[in-house]
């Protein structure tokens, strides 16, 4: 019944990070296999992080409240250690807070992460399974000629996005979608720890940019000092001052004065972030391999934090239902047809048919691919169009995706279509098969 929620996050785009992105229809498959001897020793050990990437469990309703908090917080931290080379030059500019800057990825250097951007024409929010498609394992070259218009879809992403690649692996109704999700903490986000408000006025007030501190003022520090106390990891931060969230990775540690209150500047919790660090070449973002290459770091891990600080910029902590065991883990599912109407497998349809149609998940698809078959079973067509799709987006519309003159030549009453989903949850699905009847 998951799915249903949906349509309440449609609700909630006003406030959204990143900007749609292009039809995704002309995206090319990845080149094929070429030279990437120049690149080679750039990225340090990148077989190692994808295997390590693939070991993640798929969540489910027999996992402890840990390991389900466990799971979120590695496949962000996965997101924010993408090690990858791009064999194309990488140029845009993003705005935040009104303020402009320029991104130069260039061709030769090692990155750690996905860049950040927001309100970019072309951005949407990229993901692991978006980019390993064009990826090369052996040498960490990641195919962005091959990406064409995809590639910032791809390989960008911003604060809440990035951290949702985490709370989607476990959670598939816990209604963030944009920064205006956290003004009436929809679905399964609830507050942490004793600081209370009253929703509607955080609502009102979401556009002053002053309303998590007005919170924070009204509960007074050592309530708030007591919340920030009861964090755990897979838990987040959301601050309107900075219009930025983090997600904690460790279990708080609180260190009290004489008196038993919380001494705030010696309290902390360590947090993952997506953040703008790395995308303007600034040296201090740039680490040491062990082999001896520089890595661009554009996200952060395990950043150690005061409760202090977290107080004067501003952050009240929330959590997910399923991490606090009142919303049980649903395994993933995909259809294709409409939200609450799927298409029975077999039902028999033309092209033009299915291109009116929409894919769906129970977690976000980040990953479509379609497959032609013969009466066999034999492939004859095999492609991903490439997602533009958000970390929040239900729905998949097969208009722009699936490529009808190619396909029109295969569409003869005996060969099938299969669709296959990537969902957010790590599930690789079949959403969808059937014969192909000609026009």
């Amino acid at each position: 019944m998951k799915r249903f929620i949906a349509a309440i996050l449609c609700l909630l785009s006003v406030f959204s990070l990143a900007a749609c992105g292009n039809d995704s229809s002309s995206t090319p498959e990845p080149t094929e296999k070429k030279d990437y001897s120049k690149y080679a020793g750039i990225v340090a050990d990148p077989v190692t992080w994808v295997e390590e990437f693939e070991k993640l469990p798929i969540a489910n309703a027999n996992m402890t409240t840990d390991e389900l908090r466990q799971l979120a917080c590695d496949a962000f931290k996965a997101n924010l250690t993408f090690q990858w080379t791009p064999n194309k030059d990488i140029q845009y500019t993003y705005e935040l807070l009104d303020k402009y800057t320029d991104v130069y990825l260039p061709t030769g250097k090692a990155y750690s992460g996905f860049a950040y951007a927001t309100g970019v024409e072309g951005a949407t929010s990229g993901t692991i399974y978006k980019a390993l498609y064009y990826y090369d394992r052996e040498t960490g070259v990641l195919d962005v000629e091959a990406m064409g218009d995809n590639a910032l879809n791809a390989i960008t992403s911003a604060c809440s996005a990035g951290a949702m690649q985490g709370w989607n692996r476990v959670s598939n109704s816990h209604g963030l979608s944009t920064m205006g999700s956290y003004t009436q903490y929809k679905s399964n986000i609830v507050p942490v720890g004793p600081y209370t408000y009253e929703v509607i006025d955080y609502k009102s007030k979401f556009n002053s940019r002053t309303s998590t501190t007005e919170i924070i003022e009204k509960n007074g520090v050592q309530t708030m000092f007591e919340s920030y106390g009861c964090m755990l990891p897979a838990d987040g931060l959301y601050s309107a001052p900075s219009w930025h969230v983090m997600m904690c990775c460790s279990k708080a540690e609180v260190v009290r004065n004489s008196d038993g209150t919380i001494n705030g500047d010696a309290s902390y919790i360590y947090l993952h972030e997506q953040g703008a660090k790395g995308t303007n070449r600034a040296n201090e973002y740039t680490k040491m391999q062990d082999n001896g290459v520089g890595i661009q770091m554009m996200g952060t891990v395990d950043r150690k934090v005061t409760f202090q600080k977290l107080l004067d910029s501003g952050y009240i902590p929330f959590t997910l239902k399923e991490f606090l065991g009142e919303d049980p883990v649903e395994p993933g599912e995909a259809w294709i047809g409409t939200q609450t109407a799927p298409v029975e497998n077999g039902t028999a349809m033309t092209l033009k048919e299915l291109v009116t149609k929409s894919a769906f998940g129970n977690y976000v698809p980040c990953y479509l691919e379609f497959v032609v078959k013969t009466p066999d079973g034999t492939d004859l067509v095999r492609y991903n169009p490439g997602l533009s799709t958000q970390p929040w987006d239900y729905e998949v519309p097969l208009m722009g995706l699936l490529d009808v003159e190619r396909l029109s030549p295969y569409a003869n009453g005996k060969n099938t279509i299969h669709i296959y989903i990537q969902l957010a949850n790590g599930e690789y699905l079949e959403a969808f098969n059937t014969v192909l009847k000609a026009d």
